[in-house]
């Protein structure tokens, strides 16, 4: 076994921190990274019902076209203990006050046009800078910013028609061309255009109506193919707006992405990157009649080593922090005077190869080293019992999984004779034997090293293991450009798994790809892309299904456990969960530990 270490290049990260858009993953104190792309756990329902809209559009969309998926996003499953649900308590809820909340890293920026959005962006920005859609506690999309969607034939186009009356923080109006410029700029971005490009264009190009402004609140999108709800797109990163004003300014001067301008109920008072960050109340809000904004202040504190952070919530210091630390975890759980509210549904855990470089080009390769896998092992010794395996990319709960899917780990003796075939046909690719490879991660990370330790026992008998940690932007900026063969990380996990297309399809491999795996097949792209354009329920449950099969059958990932996303919480702290948007809606709460933190209010008992 080698070990070797790499110093971050600063430029090309930046080129491509990919974090990009709206979601998937990020990195954590267990050391797994990868980008955001868009929103949370997975359970989809309905629609939520459009207003009709002025010509050209021909066609709304109903709630009642879509069946609704059972069971509440929010609720543990048996695995997490009864006394980890949030709170119910029957107080007069109290204004005033500061809430300091602990996130497990620190985003390059907070404007959603240009930066990397990961779990610790969005806790930062969702106060500030509002999405024109969101999720309801049962996984349908709801307007916000919006008033309504039209669905437009068979959903080639939709219309978007803000709320009248919106001002953001600087004094003027949100309208239409807001929209445009945010799309424009998020379209243009080497970052973020890397998830908005292959739903609007055929091999690189454009379409010229992508968007077009019908009035001045209302917008129309044309991807190449269809929707059947084209807002589940936009609930995230790439549902944020900013001024057009603003995004003029921040053209000559990009350092303003650190206190970008949105229409929230809290303003950016100051930023100290990899310090803090400071929100007041905006006195202005839109919505002040609608929701209750109670916290004064809320200040924002990165702490990458998740287990300090829990120990300083217990401490008093912080009052909520978000964490997928199998430590923090469990010192949460054991400490006096916190609660968690835990989500075991949304993102996965797992190692991922790329199909598009030797020696896991071939999937004699790919097979062997997942039957060689010792997932028991990595869920006892680094889950230590707070995450359940993965067998697929959805939790058993959830309607969109497929039960026959079975992760083909710790088989060790089906390994042998895959690895014997393998290098007797390519030598030069092995040595005495063994399959010569590189396992790269993210790092420095106690976690990372222990899970890369564990896995390199459970190869060593068919892989000669050559290891690379490398400071996380340059880990991702390596696995975008296709320079590795195993990786660890954490992805997928969306309140709708349409999202995780783009993580998938031919369109997103290139020189730069996020679909990571570089894996590439057609029938898989014709699947997804006949579920996006339908509302028929069971027909896209039985696709997705298609769909993990053909993923388990490609062997370009090894699912380890689902991920378990935890609010901790000091026991003072009200209103995590049970939020309502301003048309009166439940709000997804702990979305891949994402939380909306201004209804939250500190109780004086």
């Amino acid at each position: 076994m080698i070990r070797s270490h790499r110093a971050s290049r600063a430029g090309l990260a930046i080129l491509v921190a990919l974090g990009l858009l709206a979601a998937a993953c990020g990195g954590g104190d267990d050391g797994e990274t990868a980008p955001d792309a868009g929103g949370g756990q997975a359970t989809v329902g309905g629609e939520a019902e459009a207003t009709p809209e002025p010509e050209p559009a021909t066609e709304t969309a109903p709630a009642e076209e879509e069946e609704e998926a059972p069971g509440d996003l929010t609720a543990p499953t048996d695995t997490v203990p009864p006394e980890t649900e949030e709170v119910t308590v029957e107080e007069e809820p109290q204004f005033g006050g500061t809430l300091r909340v602990a996130v497990e890293a620190e985003s390059d920026g907070l404007n959603p046009t240009a930066n990397n959005f990961a779990v610790s962006a969005y806790v930062a920005t969702y106060p500030v800078i509002e999405p024109v859609a969101y999720w309801d506690v049962n996984g349908n999309w709801i307007p916000h910013l919006a008033e309504s969607f039209t669905k437009i034939g068979d959903g080639s186009s939709w219309q978007l028609k803000l709320r009248e009356g919106i001002l953001f923080h600087d004094g003027t109006e949100l309208d239409a061309d807001d929209l445009v410029a945010t799309f424009q700029a998020q379209l243009a971005s080497p970052i973020v255009g890397l998830a908005v490009r292959p739903a609007y264009s055929v091999d690189g190009v454009l379409k010229e109506d992508a968007i077009t402004k019908i009035d001045d609140y209302t917008v129309q999108y044309s991807p190449i193919r269809p929707y059947g709800a084209f807002p589940r797109m936009v609930t995230s990163q790439l549902g944020q707006v900013v001024p057009s004003e603003w995004l003029a300014r921040r053209a000559e001067d990009p350092s303003i992405d650190q206190m970008p301008v949105g229409t929230g109920p809290y303003m950016i008072e100051s930023r100290i990157q990899d310090e803090v960050t400071v929100l007041v109340k905006n006195p202005n809000y839109w919505a002040a009649d609608l929701v209750d904004v109670y916290l004064d202040r809320i200040e924002i504190y990165p702490i990458t080593d998740s287990v300090v952070g829990a120990e300083r919530l217990i401490a008093g210091d912080i009052d909520v922090m978000i964490t997928s630390s199998s430590e923090a975890i469990l010192t949460l759980r054991e400490a006096d005077g916190a609660r968690t509210i835990e989500n075991l549904r949304s993102s996965e855990d797992f190692a991922m190869l790329n199909t598009q470089a030797p020696p896991f080009d071939d999937i004699r390769a790919r097979q062997a080293i997942t039957f060689a896998t010792n997932r028991d092992a990595y869920l006892s010794l680094i889950r230590q019992g707070t995450s359940p395996p993965a067998d697929t990319m959805f939790h058993p709960d959830l309607i969109w999984h497929n039960p026959d899917v079975v992760q083909e780990t710790s088989q060790p003796d089906r390994a042998g004779p895959l690895v014997d075939a393998y290098c007797g046909d390519f030598p030069d690719n092995c040595t005495d034997g063994k399959i010569n490879m590189e396992l790269q991660y993210s790092g420095p990370s106690v976690i990372q090293t222990r899970i890369a330790d564990l896995l390199i026992d459970s190869w060593e008998d068919y892989f000669n293991v050559t290891e690379q940690e490398l400071l996380q932007d340059d880990h991702i900026v390596q696995v975008a450009i296709g320079q590795y063969n195993v990786v660890t990380w954490r992805q997928f996990g969306e309140p709708d798994p349409d999202f995780d297309t783009v993580w998938l399809e031919c369109a997103s491999v290139g020189f730069i790809s996020i679909n990571w795996p570089r894996d590439c097949d057609p029938e898989r792209d014709a699947l997804m892309y006949e579920q996006r354009a339908i509302t028929d329920l069971d027909r896209r449950v039985e696709i997705w299904h298609q769909i993990q099969q053909n993923m388990r059958d490609s062997y370009t990932y090894i699912f380890f456990n689902y991920t378990n996303w935890t609010v901790g919480a000091r026991d003072n702290i009200r209103g995590i969960c049970g939020q309502r948007s301003p048309d009166g809606a439940e709000l997804f709460c702990n979305n891949q530990g994402r939380i909306w933190l201004q209804g939250i209010w500190l109780s004086q008992e």
